[in-house]
């Protein structure tokens, strides 16, 4: 029921990450808009969301915060589960051995997503203006 529930949520995490793109509204020049890909590596290398954060992807760096978290927890509860482990548990040791490394791998994953997510949103940060700039249809009509 756990493996349901955890799969379940983090599919809700990433799936609600890709649909609810986020509108950036921003009053600052365009020289202080471009985002530095080196700060967003740095912010997340620190912790998972944290880039996607300064990159003004609020719901993305918060949902990435949480799901780190969730999955550091579970990694810990069945370690904990694992080590001191009885025979009146309702579950065998090796489950709790299977849950704590598949959280384990989820944490690390999320950690190499983050990371790589606000480094590529940080280059792709002025995308649209430099689509706007090389429109073959604008430079056309121009002529």
């Amino acid at each position: 029921m756990l493996r349901i529930i955890t799969f379940n949520f983090i599919f809700v995490i990433f799936f609600t990450s890709i649909t609810l793109a986020q509108q950036k509204v921003d009053f600052r020049t365009p020289e202080e808009q471009a985002k530095n890909p080196k700060i967003a590596l740095k912010k997340s290398l620190t912790f998972p969301g944290m880039g996607q954060i300064y990159n003004d992807q609020k719901i993305k760096g918060y949902s990435l915060i949480a799901a780190e978290i969730f999955s550091l927890w579970s990694f810990n509860e069945n370690r904990k589960k694992h080590k001191n482990y009885s025979e009146s548990d309702a579950k065998s040791q090796d489950y709790y051995l299977r849950e704590r490394n598949r959280f384990a791998w989820m944490a690390i994953g999320l950690y190499f997503y983050g990371i790589l997510d606000s480094v590529v949103e940080a280059h792709l940060d002025n995308f649209d203006e430099i689509v706007k700039q090389s429109d073959p249809i604008k430079i056309e009509g121009n002529q």
